[in-house]
């Protein structure tokens, strides 16, 4: 039985990456059900994000093991309790007013197009050919609009999987966009902040019963978006309760552009300074409760970012990638097995060790091709190269996407990394064995520590045949990526080039592909001494400032506080300090 890991979801734009997250779970867990998959996705272990159970009639379904928290009127029309109008008029009838009663409703908001096809090809009759090809075209017509779209008014318009029911909270009265949720959000101690942290708590807390072996917990945060305070709160609960399990915290910030603009178009700088204390006021907090704190956002210069449907999808894509190494397992494929496979205390502790639990991640997508079969030739490459190849770990390719702001990946600011690399490829339709991918991996890996020394970096590397099963929800453009990276590949491929020829998958809109591989990585770096002093000076000239104070006070910060806090950012840039020994 595998280790499980329960996950969080704290906010709406959490739970934009958090659909897409479960979308890949949910779409991995369906291809291997295919027989051509079968044996490669054999490698992956879903219970370890996801519960199974099985019905009478002995087919297997999973359910993501998680806790979704949001506002009021943030689920579209999706209900995800099905007692919910039931529990709503019975509410009204054990009032105490025995006089007539009114009720003023507006139209409840419609299902998507895909989330009503979704929901039809479950119900469909499974023996009937024809029917289901005919919904299986009506489910890509209605993907496809999903993607012309580019921007889904709620995240439950294009999420796959059926969420339990018990693991949804809403948070009662308070509605999507409210002006009191912007920033890092109520203070810790006010009644928002300590029934979410209650509700929360007992949900995680019935995943843990039904637990064999707990590993430890992941959230996904919108702690920039007015869930910061409510956020703290439940980690710090979960803390008390789960002391010894590690947590991995992914600080999720909607793309810099987006923010950029509405800062430009505020004519005072409320905006943006309540913005900076809620980064400050992240970091300082939240690095105190967690394992290991991962700020994310996607750059402002990647295609689609715009929209948080499809910046949601790449954050999502690489923390898929990047934990991979949590789901491996032993078993044997065609590609060999999956090297590599850690667990969530060992992954936390590699990363946190060297100096602060801060830790960078950056996602290629697709990696490109294996330079050589061989590690002498491999060896060879140029590991600062800026070409698009498999492991230009400079992250400079055209697909590759730096996705925490104000860092530097280099190999002089390297301190510890963890490298994914999943489904790596000699063609473009032929996967590498796993043999291949380690030995390439492993020489350019040594080939960069020649290149410098004195500057030891300790690498944790996976390898995992399995490439991205990419479900029809997934944004048109970074599919179209793939595929393009993949066809440009194969032009200059080795025709001598051995492997195991893989399955292809098809796209909505777009001709049959190979699965992309995908290369992560996971960095602990010493760039983040400027991030942390940046913020520690942000701090002290936010806090003395009018606006600066009017936040604090509404987030229930003393000036003690603040000092403490902003003491404990300058301690942590002091860690990575050189002339220490980093």
């Amino acid at each position: 039985m595998a280790p499980e890991i329960i996950t969080l979801q704290l906010g709406s734009y959490a739970n934009y990456v958090g659909a897409h997250f479960w979308n890949l779970q949910d779409e991995a867990i369906a291809t291997g059900q295919q027989e051509d998959w079968s044996n490669m996705a054999a490698s992956i272990d879903h219970e370890v994000f996801c519960s199974w159970s099985e019905d009478g009639k002995g087919r297997v379904s999973y359910a993501p093991r998680t806790v979704v928290l949001d506002f009021s009127g943030a689920l579209g029309g999706v209900s995800f309790s099905p007692d919910a109008a039931e529990a709503v008029a019975a509410s009204m009838a054990a009032g105490s007013w025995s006089g007539p009663v009114q009720v003023h409703s507006t139209r409840r908001a419609a299902k998507s197009s895909f989330r009503q096809q979704l929901e039809a090809a479950a119900e469909a009759d499974e023996g009937d050919e024809a029917a289901a090809a005919a919904q299986q075209a009506a489910l890509e017509a209605a993907a496809l609009a999903l993607h012309q779209e580019q921007q889904p008014k709620y995240w439950t318009d294009y999420l796959q999987v059926d969420l339990h029911p018990s693991t949804v909270l809403i948070l009662p009265g308070v509605w999507q966009g409210s002006s009191a949720w912007h920033g890092w959000g109520p203070a810790p101690d006010s009644s928002s902040s300590r029934e979410a942290a209650e509700a929360a708590g007992d949900r995680v807390r019935w995943w843990a019963e039904q637990c064999d072996r707990l590993q430890g917990l992941q959230v996904l945060a919108d702690d920039l978006g007015g869930w910061g305070g409510v956020g703290r709160s439940i980690v710090q609960e979960l803390r008390e309760e789960y002391a010894s399990q590690p947590l991995l915290y992914f600080s999720l910030q909607q793309q810099q552009q987006q923010q950029q603009q509405q800062a430009a178009a505020n004519t005072n700088s409320s905006s943006s300074s309540r913005r900076q204390l809620s980064q400050c006021m992240s970091v300082a907090e939240v690095t105190q409760l967690a394992s290991l704190y991962v700020p994310l956002v996607a750059p402002a210069s990647t295609a689609g970012s715009s929209s948080n449907f499809q910046a949601a999808a790449l954050l999502a894509a690489a923390i898929d990638t990047a934990t991979l190494p949590l789901r491996c397992n032993s078993a044997h494929t065609a590609a060999g097995a999956a090297l590599g496979s850690t667990d969530l205390h060992s992954l936390c502790h590699l990363l946190a060790g060297p100096a602060a639990n801060l830790a960078a991640l950056s996602l290629q997508l697709p990696p490109g091709e294996l330079p050589s079969s061989t590690p002498e030739a491999a060896s060879q490459q140029d590991t600062s190269s800026s070409s698009g190849a498999l492991l230009s770990l400079s992250g400079s390719s055209s697909s590759s996407y730096l996705l925490t702001a104000g860092v530097q990946l280099g190999p002089e600011q390297c301190l510890a990394e963890s490298l994914t690399l999943r489904g790596a490829r000699v063609s473009a339709a032929t996967l590498a064995c796993s043999s291949q991918a380690k030995a390439a991996l492993d020489a350019l890996l040594l080939q960069r520590q020649r290149n410098t020394i004195g500057h030891p970096c300790v690498s944790h590397s996976c390898i995992s045949p399995m490439p991205v099963a990419l479900p029809l929800s997934f944004p048109h453009w970074l599919g179209s990526a793939a595929a393009a990276a993949a066809a440009a590949s194969s032009s200059g491929s080795s025709s001598g080039a051995a492997g195991v020829r893989i399955p292809m998958l098809s796209r909505p809109g777009m001709d049959a592909v190979a699965a992309p591989g995908a290369l992560s990585r996971l960095t602990a770096t010493a760039s983040f001494e400027g991030v942390l002093a940046g913020l520690s000076s942000s701090m002290r000239r936010l806090v003395p400032s009018g606006q600066g104070r009017a936040c604090l006070d509404e987030w229930g910060y003393s000036v003690g506080d603040t000092q403490e806090l902003q003491e404990r950012l300058m301690e942590l840039a002091q860690r990575y300090d050189s002339d220490d020994g980093l």
